[in-house]
């Protein structure tokens, strides 16, 4: 597949929460919040992963679910929604921004499953297991390290809904997930895995981000990860500090490519729903991110893996 060069695809935002609350529209140019329609064309955005959170219960998911189908059908957004690989390069050709229909967390589910086959006939394409909570399926990362709920994992039903997962085609995204249902799940996938917008721990201890060895075993996997811009994801001292320099972000990407090469890493903003570097800003700070990685000598070819090309390989692999 050939997009246009360093189109991009983000790997989460929570922008549909940001335009209720911000009471925004998302075909208008704004001052408030990271992500609209004109400033992801100015970035050179291609698509994201369009979150719906908290999807706690099934009545946030039905809302959600409406919210981002309106938002598809408004001509004035020039959206696509992303069924399957070959929809991005429509999106490309058509100068559209192609929506991924992600949900953050799944504890409103059913555990027989038909909540998640009617949403996949819906457009979802990718989805958290849990959010930084517990449900029926698993664990996610706010417990403290060695207590009970840390320890719990993915849970019986879980591993049934990796394998429904696998069989529909739907991406799953260890993001949030506690470590050990992160490896309870790369012990039941038969497919690649993302964290769609995890750092990385060496550089910045936090919890949500990923060890070296979680690291190497997405790689075993055949999954991938994109790097957070929140500025607690990217520090040394996990501060909410908006002085952090947009350069942290590709000391992180530089990490992940000296430990395992430029073919599982890519951008996982978390724009709308965490406080990013005052030099990102918004949306358009992409245009600087992607200036800081050919100044750090980054060939054409591992800046097209980064921007996009690694996600569409996962496209290829997990999406029927």
């Amino acid at each position: 597949m050939k997009l246009r060069d360093k189109a991009i695809i983000d790997g989460h935002t929570d922008v549909l929460l940001a335009l209720v609350e911000q009471r925004r529209k998302f075909y208008e140019e704004s001052d408030r919040g990271h992500v609209d329609l004109p400033r992801m064309k100015k970035a050179n955005l291609i698509a994201s992963f369009f979150a719906i959170w908290p999807a706690i219960n099934q009545y946030y998911i039905q809302k959600g679910t409406r919210q981002l189908l309106e938002l598809v059908e408004d001509p004035r957004n020039e959206a696509l929604l992303i069924r399957k690989k070959e929809d991005i390069e429509k999106a490309d050709k058509e100068n559209k921004i192609g929506v991924i229909f992600h949900i953050e967390g799944i504890g409103g589910f059913d555990s027989e499953f038909h909540l998640l086959n009617i949403l996949y006939r819906t457009g979802l394409r990718s989805f958290g297991i849990t959010w930084s909570d517990k449900n029926l399926f698993g664990s996610g990362s706010s417990f403290v390290p060695n207590t009970p709920e840390d320890t719990r994992g993915i849970t019986a039903e879980g591993r049934e809904l990796i394998a429904e997962a696998n069989k529909l085609g739907i991406i799953i995204d260890v993001s949030h997930l506690s470590d050990k249902s992160f490896w309870d799940v790369l012990d039941v996938t038969k497919k690649p895995v993302i964290a769609s917008h995890s750092s990385v721990r060496k550089i910045s201890p936090h919890v949500r981000n990923l060890s070296d060895e979680m690291i190497k075993a997405l790689v075993d996997n055949g999954g991938m990860m994109g790097i957070n811009f929140g500025n607690v994801f990217l520090r040394e001292d996990c501060a909410r500090d908006a002085d952090t320099p947009l350069t942290k972000v590709i000391d992180h990407i530089d990490h992940v490519v000296n430990l395992v090469g430029p073919d599982h890493i890519a951008f996982g903003s978390d724009f709308d729903g965490t406080g990013v570097p005052s030099e990102i800003k918004d949306v358009t700070g992409f245009i600087a991110l992607v200036k800081e990685l050919e100044n750090r000598g980054y060939s054409d070819k591992d800046i097209n893996k980064i921007c996009h090309g690694n996600y569409i390989r996962i496209f290829s692999k997990v999406w029927k």
